[in-house]
């Protein structure tokens, strides 16, 4: 069986050491952080690139989440408007049959008025007519 020689663990070790000492550590993905210009600032190739790649995928999220909340707004906006047009049409409905009643109201008392008014005139016409026979 062959050893292995303490050199070449001793080496492995340095370099074990070195690689992770010397590899960045990757920053918190967050709106701040994910800007072009704080990814460009990452040396190590690597961590930039799955950096970049968490914050694309962040990115993603947050664009479903706007959207997401964007569409319950528009929900939320059309059914408020839609009750308003509702009670608009509602209230005129109201109004135009308040307006009917009052217009037929009127021209009730208008004919009423007119048929008065020529019974009036028969009326004195026929008062003349027996106050000239009378005399």
């Amino acid at each position: 069986m062959k050893m292995i020689k303490p050199q070449y663990i001793a080496g492995l070790v340095a370099v074990a050491a070195f690689t992770t000492a010397c590899s960045e550590k990757m920053p918190d993905v967050n709106e701040e952080n994910c800007t072009q210009a704080n990814i460009q600032q990452i040396e190590d190739g690597q961590v930039r690139e799955e950096f970049s790649d968490k914050c694309f995928d962040f990115r993603i999220e947050q664009g479903k989440e706007t959207a997401s909340n964007l569409l319950e707004q528009s929900q939320n906006n059309a059914q408020e408007m839609l009750e308003n047009s509702q009670e608009a049409a509602e209230s005129a409905y109201d109004s135009s049959v308040e307006a009917l009643e009052d217009g037929a109201d009127a021209a009730g008392d208008a004919w009423q008025d007119g048929v008065d008014a020529v019974q009036d005139g028969a009326n004195e016409a026929a008062d003349e007519i027996d106050s000239a026979t009378n005399n």
